[in-house]
Formats: C-alpha cells, structure tokens, sequence
C-alpha cells in the first residue's frame, strides 16, 4: 500500500444519516475534500470543501461518473438513503450497491473504498441466495481495488463509542491504507480505553 497516492479527496455515498453527517464532519475538520453523491445535489448546502454530485451507487456507469477524481470512496450501504442491510431485502441491496461500486471505481481509476453496513452476510447466509453471495465473495476476493468492510456501529444503549469516535477511526482506516481486504469491526471498548 506504500505506493497509494495521498488521500485528499473523498466521495461519500449515503447522505443524509447520522453515520454520513459523522464522517462529513471528520473529513472537513480534517481539512480534506468531500464529495457527496446523492439523488438530489441542489438539497445540499453549499460549504467550504464539501460539494455534491448526482449519482447512484446501484449502477456502475453512475459510479464510474460520479468519482471521477477522487482519491477513495465511502459507503454507507446501511444509510436511511440506501437501505441496506443484513436480511434478504437489504442483502439484495447490498449486493447490487457492492457489485456496481466495485465495477465502477476502476473504471474512475479510484483504488480505495470502504464499505460501511450490516455484513452479516458473512456470517450466516441461510436465508439468502446462494449464488449471489458467492458472487459477492468472488467479486470481492478477484476485485483490484484496496476494499475494507466496516462493521457499522452497533446501536446498543450501553456502548461507550461516540459516533464521532466511530467517524475517526474509520477515517484513519481510510487515510492509513490497514485492514486492505478485511472486515473491519471497530471496537468500542478499544476506544473506551484510549479515550484520555
């Protein structure tokens, strides 16, 4: 990964949500560039390095246009906007937003994606088709890209992480080029314990 160029331009999928707004946040106080892609760019206001695109992350041609340019791209594929998720509903929504990015960003010469959601398809797959999650698996493991899957964080009452901690540690998987083909869960006790 030594040979990454510098991440100083990001597009994020799934605006508006909580998660979504969290990164914003940490990207732009970071002094980085933020590109959201959504339906409807004229709903975004207008600030310091933040700009929108049209753009869907269901549909290859769409991504390949809309990240044009950028250095990495995120995606919260469990955001209101995408509805994605660990059932069979949200799986098949997953699946086509996963296929389409991974198809889409080399053709935008983008290398770095992170894919934030309900990965439970990993896990325990009974419900869902077969075929497609061994196509998912495939696609992933054949894919050229340096992809990461993040857990997205937990919603239990207890939790000790901010979703501004979950924002910063997902930021600096991004910036640093770690846990390149893997599952990233983000542990919020780890955070618990390095919080000063």
């Amino acid at each position: 990964m030594s040979d990454q160029r510098p991440i100083e331009k990001i597009a994020l999928y799934g605006a508006p949500d909580k998660i979504t707004d969290a990164l914003q946040e940490t990207l732009l106080e970071r002094g980085l560039q933020v590109i959201l892609i959504v339906d409807d760019p004229t709903d975004i206001a207008a600030r310091p390095k933040l700009s929108a695109k049209s753009g869907t992350p269901f549909k290859a041609d769409s991504v390949a246009r809309a990240v044009a340019g950028v250095d990495a791209v995120i995606a919260v594929l469990n955001s209101r906007q995408l509805r994605a998720g660990g059932d069979a509903a949200g799986f098949e929504r997953t699946y086509d937003a996963t296929i389409a990015l991974l198809e889409g960003l080399p053709t935008a010469q983008v290398e770095r994606l992170l894919l934030i959601g309900v990965h439970g398809w990993l896990d325990s797959n009974e419900a869902l088709p077969a075929e497609k999650v061994e196509h998912l698996q495939h696609s992933l493991h054949k894919s050229p890209l340096s992809w990461t899957l993040v857990d997205a964080p937990g919603t239990e009452p207890n939790a000790f992480m901010t979703l501004q901690q979950y924002a910063c540690s997902v930021i600096d998987q991004c910036l640093q080029g770690t846990s390149v083909k893997q599952r990233l869960y983000i542990d919020p006790r780890l955070q618990a314990e390095e919080a000063p």
